[in-house]
């Protein structure tokens, strides 16, 4: 969710460009976005990860871990963490940008606002399965999310190009 409404949010913005800038700026927007997330879960689930380490070190007598197989193991999932959050949000960002990607001329910003909308409903789904809550309100609820975030970007942008 986080690369489709940042990147919606960068198409918005970027609005009366061209074509080939609203493209540029979006991909420019959404590979950042990604590896910044990449770079922040791998420091995130490292953190998390050494100190269940460092737990359970402090639990066992007089043994260290590192070097372990135990921490090979923990660097993995680490890796694997972060590189599934960067992929998640060069793939959600990439979304918003597939109308101007195939050429689409009428009303491509607002096929893009959708494609996120109808995206990230399909999250609440899955949210509201996991936490066995009604899925249409929760669906509901993420696509009301990206219409606030859509319209409130557009109205700051038409306030600036104004």
């Amino acid at each position: 969710m986080d690369g489709s409404l940042s990147t919606v949010g960068i198409i918005i913005g970027a609005s009366s460009a061209s074509i080939p800038i609203i493209i540029a700026a979006g991909v420019g927007g959404t590979l950042a976005n990604g590896i910044s997330n990449t770079l922040s879960a791998f420091s995130a689930e490292r953190t998390d990860q050494y100190q269940e380490l460092r737990h359970v070190e402090d639990a066992m007598v007089d043994k260290e871990l590192k070097g372990s197989m135990v921490e090979r193991w923990m660097h993995k999932r680490t890796i694997i963490a972060g590189t599934v959050d960067g992929l998640a949000t060069i793939i959600g960002g990439l979304l918003p940008i597939t109308p101007y990607l195939v050429g689409m001329k009428s009303h491509t910003m607002f096929v893009s606002i959708g494609l996120v909308m109808v995206s990230v409903s399909f999250i609440g789904v899955y949210l509201g399965k996991v936490s066995r809550r009604n899925i249409l309100v929760s669906a509901v609820k993420m696509a009301v999310y990206a219409a606030i975030v859509a319209t409130v970007i557009y109205f700051i942008q038409s306030a600036i190009i104004s």
